[in-house]
């Protein structure tokens, strides 16, 4: 009896073995799991949040993202808009950031500034398809910013520019994060007439079960109030 008891169980552990692998072998081909395609489309642009004058930064000189000759970078380089499917917002604001006139041996001059135009949008849907063409996560994220600022009646320059997320689905099984980067900037002006420009980069991460899907997409900026989608 104790023989049939342990070829029983010998039986039963084999299936379950079995199950378990052939149940594995399943997961790993069915295409709900597995994320086959991204799509990005710029959509009708979201409400722009209320905006405050723009002041200079209690401790500007820390907060110096990129420096070149004639400009520079006032804000976080890198600064994360999603983590684990949710918006990331700092004290109800989003990090933002300023390219700003660099004058040899002065801080940065944000609150001698003038002439700030009226804040511009653009909003971006990114949709992630699995494998029977599904979404399984979705978001909406805008690109804000500020231009045409001038020093002493000289150069057109950037303030307020964050991305900003919202509008965010993710389907059971799915996780994502998602990050904006200052990559550059440049002056697209003359010495005498400087326009400043920046190309930020908004990057996303998907992790599901079987697979992870990395992306990203970059965007021009400048003082003329230009924004412009780059292809990678």
């Amino acid at each position: 009896m104790i023989k049939s008891w342990l070829f029983a169980a010998f039986l039963l552990a084999t299936s379950l073995a079995s199950f378990s692998h052939a149940n594995e072998a399943a997961l790993k081909n069915d295409p709900a799991l597995i994320i086959s395609s991204v799509d990005v489309s710029e959509i009708e642009t979201i409400a722009i949040p209320k905006f405050e004058q723009p002041n200079a930064p209690a401790n500007p000189i820390n907060e110096i993202a990129i420096m070149i000759d004639s400009l520079l970078a006032i804000g976080k380089k890198i600064w994360p808009i999603i983590e684990a499917g949710r918006p990331v917002i700092t004290n109800r604001l989003s990090p933002s950031l300023s390219i700003l006139p660099h004058l040899e041996g002065e801080a940065p001059v944000l609150n001698q500034m003038e002439n700030w135009s009226i804040p511009k949008a653009k909003s971006f849907r990114v949709s992630f398809k699995n494998g029977f063409g599904n979404e399984v996560v979705g978001f909406t994220y805008t690109i804000f910013f500020q231009f045409n600022g001038d020093l002493n009646g000289v150069g057109k320059y950037v303030t307020s520019l964050k991305v900003q997320a919202s509008e965010i689905y993710t389907a059971w099984g799915f996780n994502f994060d998602a990050v904006s980067e200052l990559l550059s900037i440049a002056n697209v002006g003359t010495k005498r007439e400087p326009v400043a420009s920046g190309i930020i980069q908004v990057g996303y991460i998907v992790k599901g079960m079987l697979n992870e899907t990395r992306s990203a997409q970059s965007f021009y900026v400048d003082g003329n109030g230009t924004i412009q989608i780059l292809n990678n």
